[in-house]
């Protein structure tokens, strides 16, 4: 689409059992603000009936998704710290302070019971439909959220990797163009946060075999059920 960025459908990964993820089923994506009502209606013709917005609410306030009738938003944070729209670059260190694995590690370290808030409104939008998923770039959180669907099912870690390495290409050109306007020091400080190389992804998979992320995540109230359900939605 024209004016969405990073949009994908999660479908056609084989699980360890055999299965594959359905097309039509889950969505990725950044930020939407931009789509038309003509690219909003055909998200909705493509079945997406819920939208989940990862951003703060600063984030939001900046843009909100424009869902048309019919199809229900919600806002599901991953962080708890407001992130500062209005200074994109002081934010985005602040939150990945040291490197993007340390943040990728202290979102879900910290926010867990966020983490599985946003995992059991993700299955309860299933059930209705076709579910999109986003944050600003489609990159940091989504990729998160995505990673954990995946794992939750039985992804391989290798395919994992390789769809988070893909959000790179879609998002250069625009990344590209926000290093250009920044000067030097702070280009060099933001240009490693905007890629999205294996070795952050394949740190964060290692953590969810350390923690058990599905006995992690019930830790914090997603039942065995919805995980189930997840599966008999999204896998065929």
């Amino acid at each position: 689409m024209e004016h969405g960025l990073n949009i994908r459908d999660m479908g056609g990964f084989e699980t360890n059992d055999g299965r594959v993820t359905a097309f039509g089923k889950l969505l990725r994506a950044g930020a939407l603000q931009k789509l038309t009502p003509q690219e909003w209606g055909r998200l909705k013709e493509y079945g997406v009936r819920t939208v989940l917005d990862l951003r703060s609410l600063a984030e939001i306030e900046t843009g909100r998704d424009a869902v048309p009738e019919g199809v229900e938003w919600y806002h599901c944070p991953l962080q708890r710290e407001q992130i500062d729209a209005k200074d994109i670059t002081g934010s985005a260190e602040r939150a990945f302070a040291g490197s993007l694995t340390d943040g990728y590690l202290n979102i879900v370290k910290t926010n867990g019971a966020l983490l599985a808030s946003a995992v059991r409104q993700l299955i309860a939008g299933l059930e209705k439909g076709a579910v999109l998923f986003h944050c600003t770039a489609g990159k940091d959180r989504t990729g998160i959220l995505a990673s954990c669907i995946f794992t939750l099912c039985g992804i391989s870690q290798e395919d994992i990797v390789a769809d988070y390495e893909v959000t790179y290409t879609y998002n250069k050109k625009g990344m590209n163009r926000l290093l250009r306007m920044l000067d030097e020091e702070t280009r060099g400080r933001m240009e490693p946060l905007m890629r999205s190389d294996a070795e952050s992804m394949e740190r964060l998979l290692a953590f969810y075999q350390e923690i058990r992320l599905s006995k992690y995540l019930e830790a914090y109230g997603l039942t065995e059920e919805e995980m189930e359900t997840l599966k008999h939605y999204f896998l065929v």
